[in-house]
């Protein structure tokens, strides 16, 4: 969470909760209401979720629009879309590093660098970057990565983690202490048939 947040939160235990959960989805605050772009999201769902009572969510509310730096935070995000978790249904593979505090930047150069020498065409990128932990990257990959990318991927001491997200079953045979293979059984087909 952003250092702002965790300013104004660090003494409210169950309105950080709150404010986290709005904060990871994009959630934005105005005239006392909570919206997910222009769609008001009821304040008993965000309760359920966050796992405090409605008042602790209204309290919240109010807090953020309380405090100008938070006000404005809040009015202006919103949430992301992402294929990440439908890549695999496509296809396509994502590649989910986990990179240590304060190596980012070197180890997305590495990536970009790998992936750029094998002419490897990046879909879509995600990421935080955050002060107080590791890092996480999503590189969504259209098609199927070589297996010598993963090879030199392995040897970078700045990741923490790999997890490949694939379509392909034989990937399994990729794993080491660093990597992981989540597989995805069901692949859609991208030909549309007419009906006649």
């Amino acid at each position: 969470m952003i250092h702002i947040l965790e300013a104004y939160f660090k003494n409210f235990p169950a309105r950080r909760k709150v404010v986290e959960f709005l904060w990871e989805a994009g959630l934005s605050v105005k005239n006392g209401k909570v919206y997910v772009r222009d769609v008001e999201v009821p304040i008993s769902g965000i309760a359920k979720a966050t796992g405090v009572n409605r008042k602790i969510v209204y309290h919240t509310i109010e807090y953020i629009e309380s405090k100008p730096a938070l006000k404005i935070l809040f009015e202006n995000i919103s949430p992301t879309s992402t294929l990440i978790s439908v890549a695999p249904l496509m296809g396509w593979e994502v590649l989910e590093l986990t990179i240590q505090k304060g190596s980012y930047e070197r180890a997305i150069a590495k990536l970009f660098s790998l992936l750029a020498e094998h002419g490897i065409r990046v879909v879509e990128i995600s990421g935080r970057n955050p002060y107080e932990s590791d890092s996480k990257v999503y590189v969504v990959i259209d098609g199927i990565l070589p297996f010598d990318i993963f090879t030199a991927l392995r040897a970078e001491t700045t990741l923490e983690k790999i997890v490949i997200h694939t379509p392909e079953k034989n990937r399994e045979k990729m794993i080491c202490p660093k990597c992981e293979v989540k597989y995805c059984p069901r692949k859609l087909p991208l030909a549309v048939t007419q009906q006649p």
